[in-house]
């Protein structure tokens, strides 16, 4: 073969190898040619992971893998990706999978039937969380320890009451009778304001008050300054929004309530008013990252989970957790549980609820402990 056709048949050679290998590229990054639409179209990737992992993974209800995968050579549209791992409670989201684009897709999947606990033996009423969700205020009625006690609820430490986390009296019922105080917060949520028969006794939180301070003379001055020390952190809050329409809608809602990582919020513009069973609606989640929001369901009470991607749901004799973008309802808790009171861990580990569940120590409501995990 002739010096010129030799080099013409290694050109051709290199060029077919060199198409044949970006071709091989080409449909190995998910790219495929669409007879119908007559182009070339690229697919995407979903990345699946799950708390707990071992999840089984089904894609518009077929078995694809386990979390926490990836999969890949998706077409662009919309997928229905359902997680279920025995014991828990499955979860389910329509997905968008785009061209070229990674969708991670994380679920937090809960028990089916969560183990309930008494936390405490010596009842509880009246119980007040603090605003920073750190603290719990709370009455023991009856008995020798009955008066005003705190717990500092630790987000690293187990419910267990390890030493440290030991609930711990500040005022004790003798002269003063604080069975029937109602609790209050100061905004720093290092006093607690305890009201008994028209007197207005401030308690330090870290320990026992031997001689209560009584400051009903300048009640007025103090609430006023607790509520001016709220009104500037909200005020705050809102002019660091950068957009301005969502600045208007925080700061002309009748009810606000931030995430904890403070990248969403809670709103309702209208004046917050409860139909005949005594339910809230109207409350949207508006999302600072994505710039979306979206509409929760009707509810008691609505309260974030410390999580900041879960909404506690409050209702007639049930506790319900859903995502933040009103999706993925589950049922925690249905049974009794007093003044629809519910707050949860720091650690976003369980829920709190009083309840007058029978024990063997107990006859009266307690704080009972519900296990998310």
């Amino acid at each position: 073969m002739p010096v010129g056709k030799r080099f013409l048949f290694t050109i051709i050679t290199l060029l077919v190898i060199a198409v044949a290998a970006s071709l091989a590229i080409f449909f190995a990054k998910g790219y495929r040619v669409s007879p119908t639409e007559r182009r070339i179209l690229g697919t995407g990737i979903m990345t699946v992971s799950s708390e707990p992992d071992a999840a089984s993974v089904f894609i518009d209800g077929h078995l694809t893998t386990a979390t926490n995968a990836t999969v890949s050579s998706l077409s662009p549209k919309k997928y229905s990706v359902r997680l279920v791992k025995e014991g828990f409670i499955p979860w389910e989201k329509e997905i968008e999978i785009l061209e070229g684009v990674v969708t991670e897709v994380k679920a937090t999947l809960f028990p089916a039937i969560p183990t309930i606990y008494p936390l405490t033996f010596t009842g509880v009423d009246n119980p007040v969380l603090s605003p920073d969700g750190s603290k719990l205020a709370y009455i023991v009625p009856t008995g020798k320890k009955g008066g005003v006690w705190v717990w500092t609820l630790s987000r690293n430490q187990p419910i267990a009451f390890a030493r440290s986390a030991e609930p711990h009296q500040i005022a004790q019922t003798g002269q003063i009778d604080f069975s029937q105080a109602i609790l209050r917060w100061s905004a720093d949520s290092k006093q607690v304001l305890a009201t008994v028969s028209g007197n207005n006794f401030l308690l330090e939180d870290n320990g026992i008050n031997q001689e209560p301070r009584d400051i009903t003379p300048i009640l007025d001055a103090t609430l006023q300054g607790w509520a001016e020390d709220v009104e500037s952190k909200e005020a705050t809050r809102i002019l660091a929004l950068q957009d301005g329409n969502l600045r208007k809608i925080a700061s002309d809602s009748a009810f606000l309530r931030w995430s904890p990582d403070e990248t969403k919020f809670m709103a309702k513009n209208e004046e917050v008013e409860k139909d005949e069973k005594g339910l809230i609606s109207g409350i949207s989640v508006y999302d600072l990252e994505l710039n979306q929001s979206h509409q929760l369901p009707p509810a008691l009470a609505h309260l974030w989970l410390p999580d900041s991607k879960h909404i506690i749901l409050v209702e007639e004799g049930t506790i319900s957790l859903i995502e933040f973008d009103g999706t993925n309802k589950a049922v925690i808790f249905a049974g009794s549980f007093l003044n629809n009171f519910v707050f949860p861990w720091p650690d976003s580990s369980r829920l709190v609820i009083i309840s007058s569940l029978p024990t063997p120590t107990a006859s009266e409501p307690n704080l009972y402990g519900i296990n998310l995990r």
